[in-house]
């Protein structure tokens, strides 16, 4: 029978629908990661664990055999993100995950059933996929989640809890809101000041004020504290939702 591999995140979507699809499928499930873990915030290992006690299932890491980290990727690469994606995400996800998967695999991915037009998007880019959109069929919901774990006594991870909207890795280079960028000024400072500096030595202009790409030490630390973090959602496939043609780099 054909292997179901539940791509997890670290996320609270992607742990819901594992426990989704192991009710469902039984022992042919996998519950895979590909490993960005040193590159995330420290939290990350409490929380994936809980969920591994949680769905009764390990979760198998899966690692790029050329890259440790995003910084490697970024150093390495000379590149950082475009419109059509960022390079960590090709080289730490989307190649680690060809490398896996087999013809016939059913795929599982934390998508919700906010998230209708990512789906269709989903499968009008992938149509060589067998989706199974657990959480979308069952009309469950981010907030439905974030519910299920906090009743199951598990705690979301802590980049929920300090306001951002993704529990991505550190810095994460697919972000253009100001807002995410002062917040990670603010509790990540380290952080900050890596990106900024790859950032200008690479030429990419990971920031966007008023429609214009800017550099991260360009960013006034009081520019827009109070939006949100923009779709930056990542995952073995993920893309930049950019409008129109901006110049990301020099």
């Amino acid at each position: 029978m054909s292997r179901v591999l539940v791509w997890f995140s670290d996320g609270a979507a992607s742990a819901v629908a594992a426990k989704f699809a192991i009710q469902k499928y039984g022992e042919r499930v996998q519950v895979l990661k590909c490993d960005t873990t040193s590159s995330e915030h420290p939290d990350n290992l409490r929380f994936r664990a809980e969920v591994e006690r949680w769905i009764d299932r390990d979760v198998t890491l899966l690692h790029s055999p050329a890259y440790r980290d995003i910084d490697d990727v970024f150093e390495r690469t000379r590149y950082m993100a475009g419109n059509a994606g960022a390079r960590c995400t090709t080289e730490l996800k989307k190649l680690v995950r060809r490398v896996y998967e087999l013809p016939d695999d059913v795929h599982v991915f934390g998508y919700t059933a906010d998230e209708r037009k990512r789906v269709r998007d989903f499968v009008a880019n992938n149509p060589e996929l067998l989706c199974d959109w657990l959480l979308v069929e069952r009309g469950i919901r981010k907030a439905d989640c974030y519910q299920m774990l906090q009743d199951a006594g598990i705690a979301l991870p802590k980049m929920y809890a300090v306001g951002f909207e993704h529990n991505n890795c550190l810095g994460c280079v697919k972000a253009s809101s100001p807002a995410y960028w002062n917040r990670t000024r603010r509790l990540f400072p380290d952080v900050f000041e890596r990106r900024a500096k790859q950032s200008r030595e690479i030429g990419a202009r990971l920031v966007r004020v008023a429609g214009v790409r800017i550099f991260l030490d360009e960013l006034d630390p009081n520019e827009a504290t109070g939006e949100g973090d923009g779709d930056i959602e990542c995952g073995p496939f993920c893309v930049i939702p950019e409008q129109g043609s901006l110049n990301w780099y020099d």
